[in-house]
């Protein structure tokens, strides 16, 4: 079985979630439960503090993990932060409800007896208040657990990296496989809080009070989970720090090809090497991400290509041909990043329609599908709309009429087009699905798409840093044209291959002949 072989990898990413839920979920408690406090005792900052974590929690989580790319980068740092902030809503509002609804009688008895404000705290805020802050803990774990997953996205790790691999690659078995993961330890994260919350009565826990049943259902519970979490820390010690002296951090954007370039990028460095490859694969967002932290120093070395950089980084006028010295200088000179040669192939963006239609309506172009436009319905991903080399200057040179269209995660647009929902769909010379579906890729006879040739983007410090680099990466030049990439995108997508496997076997029939 699959996820059998690849148990080491599922391994380490729950240990990767079990990390960074609970650190988030500790700092949210911390954090969530002082603030709750200092709304209670303060009129003034409840006016801006509730209305401004209210409007937090209204940002779209993938937008905020966005959002803070350019200030902290991609990976932990950012995911704690955005985490943390979305946990603090439920804390914050259960601790200021639960300490307001405290019995006026109570407070008044214990000011009549002579209690201080910190005594009326320890005594009687706060024990009656734990019912309430307790039930806002139980929503915020969960939540964190499920945000820890989305988190994967920014290349944070965790359980979300196997959601999205299998979604990006067509690997249903990962899909389920780190969904499921995620529910169970979200079920089991609010089992574990609802011990706490049903079994003790809260007065007799601050007091020392709890009955010996609650104390042994307490550090059972407790001792539980600090067994587990401890086994995850240590699990995750050789990795942070094998071969720490020498680590490259190398990335890639969320589609399998990226996946198997990626691996070829790593793999050609291990192999070669005694330097440790750390993979950010799957970053959402792809360059428009990957780009800033490559700049930012977060990432030292991803595959990309000369239209992307062309455009959409160095802001070349789309009726520009792409000059690759031109690309080359000025991506060194604004950025510092170097760009390492061609590896021999152009997935520049195509427009695709079913053989069974084009062979119907004699449809051989684009052009010729402008005149059918009325009868199709066109869908692609959402970066194809806002592109400027994409869909807005497609219209300006073929003028479509279409029926209707559709944005799409870029990994579901294929599944659309299968499904019937769409019959046009934007493609990649390189997509495998394009010979599983058979699909006719149209000829763009106006010639509008730009050049999209792969190629490998290192950071100038890392190359000097690790000089053999240079010679390694540069072996791969020309080493892959399109019908190659496409059959690893194949083998990956239908035969259900890691890009692992696919990347393995291609640099062994490569055979570059360098030695450690």
């Amino acid at each position: 079985m699959e996820i059998w072989k690849q148990r080491s990898y599922f391994l380490n990413l729950l240990c990767e979630h079990l990390f960074i839920s609970t650190a988030t979920v500790i700092l949210v408690a911390i954090f969530g439960i002082a603030i709750g406090i200092w709304v209670f005792y303060s009129s003034k900052a409840k006016t801006f503090v509730m209305p401004t974590i209210n409007f937090l929690y209204t940002i779209p989580s993938i937008a905020m993990f966005g959002l803070f790319i350019p200030i902290v980068g991609i990976g932990l740092k950012n995911a704690i932060i955005v985490i943390v902030l979305y946990g603090l809503l439920p804390i914050v509002r259960n601790t200021y409800i639960g300490m307001k609804e405290v019995p006026e009688q109570l407070v008044e008895a214990a000011t009549g007896l002579g209690s201080t404000p910190i005594q009326l705290f320890k005594k009687i805020y706060f024990p009656l208040a734990l019912p309430s802050i307790l039930s806002g803990l139980r929503i915020t774990v969960v939540m964190d657990i499920a945000l820890v997953g989305l988190a994967a996205l920014i290349g944070a790790g965790g359980l979300g990296e196997s959601i999205f691999r299998g979604l990006n690659t067509m690997n249903t078995q990962m899909l389920v496989t780190g969904s499921l993961g995620i529910s169970l330890f979200a079920i089991w994260g609010d089992k574990f809080v609802s011990v706490f919350e049903k079994n003790y009565n809260f007065q007799h826990l601050i007091t020392h009070n709890a009955s010996k049943k609650q104390k042994r259902v307490m550090f059972t519970h407790t001792f539980l989970f600090l067994s587990i979490l401890l086994a995850a820390i240590i699990y995750q010690i050789p990795n942070t720090n094998k071969n720490n002296s020498k680590n490259i951090i190398v990335a890639s954007k969320p589609t399998s090809e990226q996946f198997i370039l990626g691996e070829i990028i790593s793999q050609s460095i291990e192999e070669n090497t005694d330097i440790h490859v750390t993979r950010k694969f799957g970053i959402g967002g792809g360059t428009t991400n990957i780009h800033p932290s490559m700049v930012s120093g977060a990432i030292d070395i991803y595959p990309d290509y000369t239209g992307t950089i062309w455009l959409s980084v160095l802001k070349k006028d789309p009726s520009l041909q792409v000059n690759i010295n031109v690309l080359k200088n000025d991506y060194h000179e604004k950025y510092n990043l170097n760009w390492i040669g061609l590896l021999g192939f152009n997935n520049t963006y195509a427009i695709a329609i079913p053989k069974s239609i084009a062979e119907e309506k004699n449809i051989n172009t684009i052009s010729d599908l402008v005149e059918h436009s009325r009868d199709f319905t066109f869908g692609a991903e959402f970066d194809f709309f806002e592109r400027p080399d994409a869909y807005k200057g497609l219209i300006k040179v073929y003028p479509f009429k279409f029926k209707k269209l559709y944005e799409l995660d870029i990994n579901l647009r294929y599944k659309a087009l299968e499904q019937g929902k769409i019959n046009a769909v934007d493609a990649f010379n390189t997509d495998a699905q394009i010979n599983a579906l058979k699909l006719k890729v149209l000829e763009d006879d106006k010639q509008y798409f730009p050049s999209y040739e792969a190629g490998i983007i290192a950071r100038e410090e890392i190359l000097k840093k690790y000089p053999e680099l240079k010679d390694i990466l540069t072996q791969l030049n020309g080493k892959i044209n399109n019908t190659k990439m496409r059959q690893m995108n194949y083998e990956v997508e239908i035969l259900k291959k890691t890009p692992q496997e696919v990347a393995k076997e291609f640099l062994i029939g490569l055979n570059l002949n360098l030695n450690k």
